[in-house]
């Protein structure tokens, strides 16, 4: 990528610092990009309310740009919008990307599927895979910024990303097929009907890919293997309205995919594998009635991870199986009701149970080894409410909150939320936040250090909004300090609560509307960070570092959409990433990732009322860059596809 393009890219994003936020629909609604604060969202207080009637800082990816996305994945989209960073997101189809919101470590953001907490009990950080949800399931996703553990309690240090997958009632059916370079092909469908009132929707997809060599070549010996991709997903979903009151949701869901992956960094691998599945079962029943709503949710989720390594071409290691199995339980119950008219309480209970166990085979030079980890569990339950006050003038707006969590190892924590907003007149509307989250340590710590304390963290944030029928501006500042953080003591090989985090930051976003059917947008990312830690080279002392392992200072992008008229339209969009340190190895020095830039391009039209085409393009400029140290990034990718409606 040329020097060139590069800084106008980062001029641009200076210079306009504009967001990320709707497309088509802001368009075509008169024009207005003001409709970005009029979108009805759930994630903010767990009821449906505008966005402008909340303090939270919330973003919403529509059902429109998951569209003009076709072609990408979940965490390809996540990783261009502001304040967030996905590395593996560009890397190898399969890749498991991490997800940094703000700054915080992987496993400190809540991942959400309509409402639901999930994650994997067997995983290090109880992290979830986003390579799990294919990108034709989601309608929608929501994501709330900041610390979010008053409402959605463990691991929304960072904030919450809340994935609502498609439910429709209408009949139809939608299929599309795709097709692009590095071998990929995709193929879904899905039918929409009902019977006796009941409303369903069931879908199938298929992904696959060639793919490219995960680990870089670093002697160019061109024997490095390419490393394939084959993932599997289905779903059904049920809808009734009992009554004009009631109504019950049910559903169940399956992803299951297999990927070739490599030794590690700089080192290829052609017999080793990674499997990943989960299925997600539960329901949804809610009672509503004027401005009273009451909601229980409960779902179960099984979790099967397998590395396997035939190690042929390996003379230490000749044979390794390694198999996880968690299972995790979900109940949540609350009520929202006016206690007057300028008044909204929100009051509930949630539980939480998650179990694994683990088995691990190996045969090497010297013999055979057999461990088997005993099935372990945990659970949790909670209490929280929530206040939402509104003046008369309905410029004040109050959001008080608290929580009370008892975990079955540690023992009661509490967290507070305080969202004050306010309107400074019909443009400008200031907003804060001041707000405590927590991290329950995850059954894998646990199994080392039954004495792990919770991860506290401290969250302050104020910004402001400005909104006109042609331009909506949003700027907040943040900054959040994390004790008593968890992580891995290479002295005496166990985990231990130690990590100190501080970090702030800006986040600058807008949408700009200046003539019927063009569309500008843009966001900037500024993140500083400082983490006292075990020293990395000697693990005997402790320093602090003045930055975070593979998150950037800098990253921001800009975006030109163009709607030509109601078939065809266009986009053309570039993102820039700033150097960042990633692990150089063990007991060696953290090394520098270069920065880089991606140039992408979506164009899709509408050939009848039931055949579009599209095409999508990314990283056209081709520009080389590692998100991980020892593993390459995407080259240019190009695919072309049908949707069928």
């Amino acid at each position: 990528m040329s020097k060139k393009l590069i800084t106008l890219s980062v001029g641009l994003i200076a210079a306009t610092t504009l967001v990320f936020g709707q497309q088509k629909d802001s368009l075509n609604k008169n024009n207005n990009p003001e409709n970005s604060l009029e979108d009805v969202i759930v994630t903010a207080n767990k009821i449906p309310q505008k966005q402008n009637t909340t303090g939270k800082v919330v973003s919403i990816i529509t059902a429109e740009q998951i569209t003009q996305n076709a072609g990408r994945s979940v965490a390809q989209i996540l990783n261009e919008q502001v304040g967030l960073n996905l590395p593996g997101s560009l890397s190898n189809a399969g890749t498991v990307p991490s997800i940094y919101m703000r700054g915080a470590s992987s496993g400190r953001t809540l991942i959400l599927i309509d409402g639901a907490p999930v994650g994997d009990p067997s995983m290090i950080s109880n992290e979830f895979d986003l390579n799990l949800v294919p990108l034709s399931q989601v309608e929608r996703i929501e994501i709330l910024k900041g610390a979010q553990s008053t409402m959605y309690g463990s691991d929304a240090i960072g904030g919450v990303i809340n994935i609502i997958t498609k439910n429709k009632g209408q009949q139809f059916v939608t299929g599309e097929l795709s097709a692009g370079n590095y071998g990929a092909k995709n193929a879904s469908i899905q039918l929409n009907s009902s019977i006796h009132k009941v409303n369903y929707s069931i879908g199938f997809e298929n992904q696959k890919a060639d793919g490219f060599s995960s680990a870089i070549d670093k002697n160019n010996t061109g024997n490095f293997d390419k490393d394939g991709y084959d993932n599997k997903s289905w779903f059904l979903r049920l809808q009734k309205d009992i009554n004009a009151n009631w109504s019950i949701n049910g559903y169940t869901r399956k992803t299951a995919y297999e990927s070739a992956i490599d030794y590690g960094a700089f080192k290829d691998d052609k017999d080793e594998y990674f499997k990943n599945g989960t299925t997600m079962s539960g329901l949804t029943l809610k009672y509503k009635k004027a401005k009273t709503l009451v909601q229980f949710q409960y779902q179960y989720t099984t979790q099967d991870r397998t590395y396997r390594n035939d190690s042929v071409d390996r003379t230490y290691t000749i044979f390794e199986d390694n198999r996880y199995a968690g299972k995790s339980h979900f109940a949540d119950l609350f009520v929202s009701t006016p206690l007057s008219k300028n008044i909204q309480w929100i009051t509930g209970t949630d539980f939480r149970y998650g179990s694994y166990h683990q088995t691990y085979i190996s045969i090497s030079e010297y013999g055979p080894w057999i461990d088997n980890f005993k099935d372990t569990f945990q659970f949790q339950n909670s209490l929280y409410t929530s206040l939402s006050i509104i003046d008369n003038s309905k410029k004040w707006i109050l959001e008080l909150g608290g929580r009370y969590n008892h975990h079955s190892r540690y023992g009661g924590n509490q967290t507070f939320t305080v969202s004050p907003s306010y309107k400074l007149n019909d443009q400008t509307r200031l907003v804060a936040s001041i707000s405590s989250g927590f991290k329950a340590p995850s059954l894998y710590q646990l199994s080392y250090n039954s004495e792990l304390a919770p991860e506290k963290s401290f969250n302050t944030e104020l910004g402001a909004e400005y909104k006109t029928s042609q331009l909506f501006a949003r700027a907040v500042y943040y900054n959040r300090t994390i004790k008593n953080g968890i992580d891995y003591n290479y002295i005496d090989y166990n985990f231990f609560n130690f990590i100190q985090q501080k970090v702030n930051g800006l986040e600058l976003e807008a949408n700009w509307s200046p003539l019927e059917g063009h569309r500008f947008s843009a966001n900037y990312t500024l993140m500083n960070g400082q983490e006292t830690n075990q020293n990395r080279v000697t693990t005997t002392d402790t320093i602090t570092y003045n930055y975070l392992l593979k998150r950037p200072k800098h990253s921001g992008g800009i975006q030109w959409q163009y709607i030509v008229n109601p078939k065809l339209d266009f986009s053309v969009s570039a993102r820039f990433t700033s150097k960042r340190y990633d692990v150089g190895g063990y007991a060696a020095p953290d090394i520098i990732l270069n920065y880089y830039t991606q140039v992408n391009a979506h164009i899709q039209y509408q050939m009848s009322k039931h055949i579009t085409v599209f095409a999508d393009g990314q990283n056209l400029g081709n520009d080389h860059f590692q998100e991980i140290n020892g593993y390459n990034g995407i080259g240019r990718r190009l695919v072309f596809g049908i949707r069928l409606k």
